[in-house]
């Protein structure tokens, strides 16, 4: 048998830092997220996001739950609701309901990496246009998202 080469190994990728779940509503999910994370959300609302979605422009309002995992902390839980506009978390929760969408890695060049992994069978979802972040449908976690944001 042989041994299959993780995300990070196969593109020399960092740790992931991140873990998002798609919620249809932030105000309901933050109390059942701070019990299983432990600790407070912090709350963000992003009016008028600019992005390119399924390779469409649009403007899009979040609400975003900010938290973490344990006392540490070493891994961000990102909980994203849609208010207006689209975002690849619509599609996720009409297919699969409420959970984990994407992880997030950390990447230098976020434009080399995007292209290695289109490549290799990933899907652009969304991209930001001044390339800060962008996520992409992994053929590795059927259909999970995997977000790149530049450091």
């Amino acid at each position: 048998m042989t041994e299959q080469m993780s995300m990070d190994q196969r593109f020399g990728l960092g740790p992931i830092d991140q873990i998002s779940f798609a919620v249809r509503d932030l105000d309901e999910a933050l109390p059942r997220y701070a019990a299983m994370f432990g600790g407070p959300f912090r709350v963000m609302d992003v009016p008028g996001l600019e992005v390119v979605v399924g390779g469409v422009p649009t403007s899009t309002t979040l609400r975003i739950g900010f938290g973490s995992t344990g006392p540490s902390g070493d891994i961000e839980v990102e909980l994203v609701e849609v208010v207006a506009g689209d975002w690849p978390t619509l599609a996720w929760l009409d297919e699969h309901g409420e959970g984990l969408h994407h992880v997030r890695y950390p990447v230098d060049d976020l434009a080399a990496v995007r292209a290695e992994l289109v490549a290799a069978g990933f899907e652009v979802l969304l991209q930001e246009p001044n390339d800060v972040f962008a996520y992409l449908a992994s053929p590795l976690l059927n259909g999970m998202a995997v977000e790149l944001i530049s450091l």
